[in-house]
Protein backbone atom coordinates (compact mmCIF):
# COMPACT_ATOMS: atom_id res chain seq x y z
CA UNK A 1 0.00 0.00 0.00
CA UNK A 2 1.34 3.41 -0.98
CA UNK A 3 1.91 5.87 1.84
CA UNK A 4 0.42 9.23 0.79
CA UNK A 5 1.92 11.05 3.74
CA UNK A 6 5.27 12.62 3.08
CA UNK A 7 7.51 13.85 5.83
CA UNK A 8 7.26 17.63 6.35
CA UNK A 9 10.89 18.04 5.27
CA UNK A 10 10.23 16.60 1.80
CA UNK A 11 6.68 17.76 1.13
CA UNK A 12 6.40 20.82 -1.13
CA UNK A 13 3.57 22.91 -2.51
CA UNK A 14 2.86 21.45 -5.96
CA UNK A 15 2.30 24.11 -8.58
CA UNK A 16 3.62 26.92 -6.40
CA UNK A 17 6.30 28.85 -8.33
CA UNK A 18 8.17 29.69 -5.10
CA UNK A 19 7.40 27.15 -2.37
CA UNK A 20 10.00 28.72 -0.07
CA UNK A 21 8.24 32.11 -0.02
CA UNK A 22 6.30 32.45 3.26
CA UNK A 23 3.65 34.67 1.56
CA UNK A 24 2.00 37.81 2.84
CA UNK A 25 0.32 36.44 5.97
CA UNK A 26 3.62 35.23 7.39
CA UNK A 27 5.39 38.42 6.34
CA UNK A 28 2.76 40.53 8.11
CA UNK A 29 3.17 38.30 11.16
CA UNK A 30 6.97 38.81 11.04
CA UNK A 31 6.43 42.59 11.07
CA UNK A 32 3.90 42.31 13.89
CA UNK A 33 6.36 40.20 15.88
CA UNK A 34 8.98 42.95 15.46
CA UNK A 35 6.48 45.53 16.71
CA UNK A 36 5.46 43.36 19.68
CA UNK A 37 9.10 42.76 20.61
CA UNK A 38 9.86 46.49 20.58
CA UNK A 39 6.72 47.18 22.61
CA UNK A 40 7.71 44.58 25.19
CA UNK A 41 11.20 46.08 25.47
CA UNK A 42 9.86 49.63 25.83
CA UNK A 43 7.33 48.58 28.46
CA UNK A 44 9.94 46.64 30.45
CA UNK A 45 12.35 49.61 30.33
CA UNK A 46 9.56 51.86 31.66
CA UNK A 47 8.82 49.51 34.55
CA UNK A 48 5.78 47.76 33.07
CA UNK A 49 7.50 44.39 32.84
CA UNK A 50 4.38 42.56 34.03
CA UNK A 51 2.56 43.35 30.76
CA UNK A 52 2.88 40.39 28.41
CA UNK A 53 2.30 40.14 24.65
CA UNK A 54 -1.05 38.43 25.29
CA UNK A 55 -2.20 41.57 27.10
CA UNK A 56 -1.70 43.61 23.92
CA UNK A 57 -5.07 42.22 22.79
CA UNK A 58 -6.66 44.38 25.50
CA UNK A 59 -4.47 47.45 24.90
CA UNK A 60 -4.84 47.40 21.10
CA UNK A 61 -6.33 50.39 19.34
CA UNK A 62 -8.72 51.71 20.35
CA UNK A 63 -8.02 50.97 24.01
CA UNK A 64 -11.00 50.02 26.18
CA UNK A 65 -13.08 52.96 27.33
CA UNK A 66 -16.37 51.76 28.82
CA UNK A 67 -16.42 48.71 26.54
CA UNK A 68 -18.12 45.40 27.18
CA UNK A 69 -15.78 42.40 27.49
CA UNK A 70 -17.63 40.65 24.64
CA UNK A 71 -16.92 43.60 22.33
CA UNK A 72 -13.23 43.57 23.28
CA UNK A 73 -13.14 39.81 22.68
CA UNK A 74 -14.74 40.11 19.25
CA UNK A 75 -12.36 42.89 18.25
CA UNK A 76 -9.40 40.76 19.38
CA UNK A 77 -10.72 37.61 17.67
CA UNK A 78 -10.90 35.58 20.86
CA UNK A 79 -13.49 34.04 23.14
CA UNK A 80 -15.17 36.06 25.87
CA UNK A 81 -13.72 33.63 28.42
CA UNK A 82 -10.17 34.20 27.17
CA UNK A 83 -10.68 37.97 27.19
CA UNK A 84 -12.08 37.86 30.73
CA UNK A 85 -8.98 35.90 31.81
CA UNK A 86 -6.74 38.68 30.45
CA UNK A 87 -8.98 41.36 31.97
CA UNK A 88 -8.78 39.67 35.39
CA UNK A 89 -5.00 39.65 35.19
CA UNK A 90 -4.84 43.29 34.10
CA UNK A 91 -7.36 44.31 36.76
CA UNK A 92 -5.29 42.58 39.46
CA UNK A 93 -2.19 44.42 38.17
CA UNK A 94 -4.02 47.76 38.21
CA UNK A 95 -4.21 48.44 34.45
CA UNK A 96 -7.97 48.13 33.90
CA UNK A 97 -11.13 48.49 35.93
CA UNK A 98 -14.40 46.71 35.37
CA UNK A 99 -17.50 48.51 36.55
CA UNK A 100 -20.90 46.84 36.93
CA UNK A 101 -23.79 48.33 35.01
CA UNK A 102 -26.67 48.87 37.46
CA UNK A 103 -29.66 46.61 36.85
CA UNK A 104 -27.73 44.23 34.56
CA UNK A 105 -25.14 41.52 34.81
CA UNK A 106 -22.92 43.48 32.42
CA UNK A 107 -19.65 45.14 33.26
CA UNK A 108 -17.81 47.83 31.35
CA UNK A 109 -14.04 47.91 30.99
CA UNK A 110 -11.84 51.00 31.01
CA UNK A 111 -8.16 51.69 31.46
CA UNK A 112 -6.95 53.05 34.77
CA UNK A 113 -4.38 55.86 34.88
CA UNK A 114 -1.68 53.17 34.94
CA UNK A 115 -3.32 51.52 31.93
CA UNK A 116 -3.34 54.80 30.02
CA UNK A 117 0.38 55.17 30.73
CA UNK A 118 0.90 51.81 28.99
CA UNK A 119 -1.37 52.75 26.08
CA UNK A 120 0.44 56.06 25.59
CA UNK A 121 3.86 54.38 25.74
CA UNK A 122 2.74 51.77 23.23
CA UNK A 123 1.51 54.45 20.84
CA UNK A 124 4.74 56.46 21.18
CA UNK A 125 6.76 53.28 20.59
CA UNK A 126 4.81 52.42 17.45
CA UNK A 127 5.37 55.97 16.17
CA UNK A 128 9.11 55.41 16.76
CA UNK A 129 8.94 52.11 14.87
CA UNK A 130 7.21 53.85 11.97
CA UNK A 131 9.96 56.49 11.88
CA UNK A 132 12.61 53.74 11.92
CA UNK A 133 10.92 51.90 9.07
CA UNK A 134 10.54 55.16 7.14
CA UNK A 135 14.28 55.82 7.52
CA UNK A 136 15.03 52.24 6.44
CA UNK A 137 12.95 52.20 3.24
CA UNK A 138 12.66 55.91 2.49
CA UNK A 139 9.91 58.43 3.10
CA UNK A 140 8.10 57.97 -0.22
CA UNK A 141 8.11 54.16 -0.10
CA UNK A 142 6.94 54.21 3.52
CA UNK A 143 4.08 56.62 2.70
CA UNK A 144 3.03 54.32 -0.16
CA UNK A 145 3.35 51.22 2.05
CA UNK A 146 1.27 52.86 4.79
CA UNK A 147 -1.38 54.08 2.33
CA UNK A 148 -1.75 50.61 0.80
CA UNK A 149 -1.85 48.96 4.22
CA UNK A 150 -4.51 51.45 5.36
CA UNK A 151 -6.55 50.86 2.22
CA UNK A 152 -6.46 47.09 2.67
CA UNK A 153 -7.25 47.32 6.40
CA UNK A 154 -10.10 49.79 5.87
CA UNK A 155 -11.64 47.56 3.20
CA UNK A 156 -11.82 44.81 5.86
Amino acid sequence: MKNDCQSPSTRRFPGDPDPDDPLIGARLRYCLTQVEQRLGEALAEAGFDDVQVAHFKVFRFPPPDNDRPIDLAQRAGMSKQAMNYLLSQLEDMGYVRRVSVPGTSSRLVSLTEKGWQVAELQRATVHAIERDWERRIGEERFRTFYAVLKELADAG
